[in-house]
């Protein structure tokens, strides 16, 4: 079974087959992966470092999306061993860590369309477009962008059903169950973030006043 394949028709066959058959390294290297092809264009229009070459911005781009990406999968599947126990699984935190990230599979094949995108657009991929890129470019990457965003936000849909499968499968229970873990760990930090964003609102007015 090829997992970077699979995955699109046999989801939970795949994640059975990882688990078995893979080890942490394969899981990783998916990760690493997925890195590359969503890091490449994470600093997209943030104006982020403009007197740096674009290999250095792509190279930046790639190793924080890396780090970023290990650190949030540890915690993320801790918190969802530890809530799909809450609601009655039987996972452990080894499994949940090397299934994780074969969720995160179809992202991978956005590498060829944002390494596209680099190549046509350049350094102008990464600049702030509403003040300093050129009205031509502006309005042809804008577009490119609008249809990229909404590829991604669909893949990432569904890698979510993958995701809530895979958490079924650890923990032995429905993948619906592994939704409603998802959904548990994703309100527990936005309720972490109302106060952070109430404090900086508040800092804001404060300062203007």
């Amino acid at each position: 079974m090829k997992p970077l394949i699979s995955i699109w028709t046999q989801p939970k066959q795949t994640i059975r087959y990882v688990l078995e058959y893979k080890t942490w390294s394969y899981s990783f290297f998916i990760l690493f992966l997925t890195s590359i092809s969503v890091g490449m264009t994470s600093f997209t229009e943030t104006d982020f470092l403009p007197d740096l070459s674009l290999p250095v911005i792509i190279l930046l781009s790639i190793v924080s999306s890396f780090i970023g990406t290990i650190i949030s999968l540890f915690i993320s599947s801790a918190l969802y061993t530890w809530v799909g126990k809450w609601l009655g699984g039987r996972g452990n935190f080894k499994d949940m860590v090397q299934m994780s990230p074969i969720a995160s599979i179809p992202m991978i094949w956005m590498m060829p369309i944002n390494l596209l995108l680099v190549i046509i657009f350049g350094k102008d991929l990464f600049v702030d477009m509403m003040n300093n890129a050129d009205a031509d470019v502006f309005g042809t990457l804008s577009t490119t962008l609008m249809i990229t965003n909404f590829l991604t936000f669909s893949l990432g849909i569904f890698s979510t059903v993958i995701l809530s499968k895979g958490i079924g499968i650890v923990h032995h229970f429905s993948s619906w169950r592994g939704f409603g873990t998802i959904m548990i760990v994703v309100g527990f930090f936005v309720v972490l973030l109302i106060p952070i964003v109430l404090l900086l609102i508040f800092a804001l007015f404060a300062n203007t006043f």
